[in-house]
């Protein structure tokens, strides 16, 4: 072999071992993002929004006070339906006889037959077997013509009332006492509430929301469709192993120009899974009844993945 020959095979070779070189690196890079990722520190801060919610079955708690005739006679009404009163106004006459509201609310002249069974005091004792056993049907209670022992009215309490539903145990992650939550009920009406109580019964939780807002259809409804939001929140989307504490004020820490890093502080607006969602730019905070604004992270910041390879401390955001 001529020694051309030997430097042409040697350049041949050469040419073949950086092709398989650069096929190595490529297939690592792009057929295995698990090794790729793990291999970069940081990682870009997106704006994102993330939206949670369970579509379910509510049965309405309220306290409602039904009003009964101790006598026969013709009937008459002061009040009309769904008109709010105070305790003892006149709502309706049997014969020459006033019958009052015992209680301040919202007058309904329609009952179900459960009042006395969806009550605040019987929370932890109702069953979703049992509720939804129940034949609940409406009855009319307006009539011209009463037998001692009837109906006549009821007075219910809008200002505060209960939703319950029934979730399974492997969909409670969201559901955390005194969390505050949106509830839009029949795809009409959106009213706030807060998680009161979750009970364990079984294979699944009972949760509880009270809300105080006001609900045009609470006196005659029992039962409804609802979409309960758990999360809604708008920010950006860092992951929770980015957040360390420094100083007792969480953050995290964001590469600059020269690329030392910088901690920079956060405020989390919920959590999703093993990430965050933060607020962008800036926040405000109480201390001492006075209100700051605290600089926080923007857009496309470059959030580092391992705080822990940096040690303890950093330069805090002001």
């Amino acid at each position: 072999m001529t020694e051309s020959t030997k430097k042409r095979n040697l350049f041949i070779l050469k040419i073949v071992l950086w092709l398989l070189a650069v096929c190595i690196v490529t297939g690592i890079a792009y057929f295995i993002p698990g090794i790729s990722g793990a291999l970069t520190s940081t990682y870009i801060a997106e704006f994102d929004n993330v939206f949670v919610s369970d579509k379910v079955d509510c049965f309405l708690v309220k306290n409602e006070k039904v009003t009964y005739s101790d006598k026969s006679g013709s009937v008459s009404y002061s009040v009309e339906e769904g008109t709010h009163v105070r305790k003892f106004t006149g709502v309706a006459k049997v014969g020459a006889d006033v019958y009052t509201a015992e209680q301040p609310g919202m007058i309904s002249f329609t009952a179900d037959g459960y009042e006395t069974y969806f009550t605040e005091e019987n929370l932890m004792n109702i069953t979703r077997d049992e509720a939804e056993s129940f034949d609940i049907v409406k009855q009319n209670l307006v009539k011209t013509e009463a037998s001692s022992g009837e109906p006549l009215f009821k007075a219910v309490d809008d200002k505060e009332w209960y939703l319950i539903f029934w979730i399974d145990k492997d969909e409670i992650n969201e559901y955390i006492k005194n969390k505050s939550v949106s509830v839009v009920i029949e795809d009409k009406i959106k009213v706030s509430a807060v998680i009161s109580d979750i009970y364990d019964q079984e294979n699944e939780y009972m949760v509880v929301l009270k809300s105080r807002e006001y609900y045009a259809d609470l006196a005659e409804k029992r039962k409804v469709s609802a979409e309960v939001i758990t999360v809604d929140e708008a920010g950006l989307l860092i992951r929770q192993k980015s957040i360390v504490t420094v100083d007792d004020n969480p953050g995290v820490y964001v590469k600059k120009i020269n690329g030392d890093y910088k901690f920079v502080r956060v405020k989390i607006l919920t959590l999703v899974d093993e990430n965050a969602i933060v607020a962008s730019g800036s926040f405000t905070e109480t201390v001492d009844d006075a209100v700051t604004q605290v600089t926080t992270i923007n857009s496309y910041d470059e959030i580092l993945k391992n705080p822990k390879s940096i040690g303890k401390g950093g330069e805090s955001v002001e």
